[in-house]
């Protein structure tokens, strides 16, 4: 998990995790998967209980964030659908306008 991936790449940036989901509870994009989800996604060989620690099963929605230099968010886009992704060249595109 979070650990092996620092342990194998050499990253310019901190890497965090939320297991308890309290960053994610607070910024409201905690979402909660039902048993049945939850049961579904180990058949899947996709155990959050095991990855989390935890047995809350809740999961982050995909969300990205730009905050500025003074702390202040100037974008965000959040998508509950995992496999839409904020396109790379429309992520740069506003952070350059944010940086100016």
């Amino acid at each position: 998990m979070l650990s092996e991936t620092i342990d194998v790449h050499e990253l310019p940036y901190t890497l965090l995790s939320d297991s308890t989901m309290m960053g994610a509870k607070a910024l409201g994009i905690a979402i909660k998967f039902s048993e049945l989800k939850v049961a579904a996604y180990k058949l899947n060989s996709q155990d959050i209980e095991a990855s989390s620690g935890q047995e809350h099963h809740l999961i982050p929605v995909p969300t990205v964030l730009i905050i500025d230099q003074t702390g202040i968010v100037r974008f965000v886009h959040t998508d509950p659908n995992h496999r839409k992704r904020l396109e790379a060249e429309a992520l740069m595109e506003m952070a350059k306008k944010i940086a100016g």
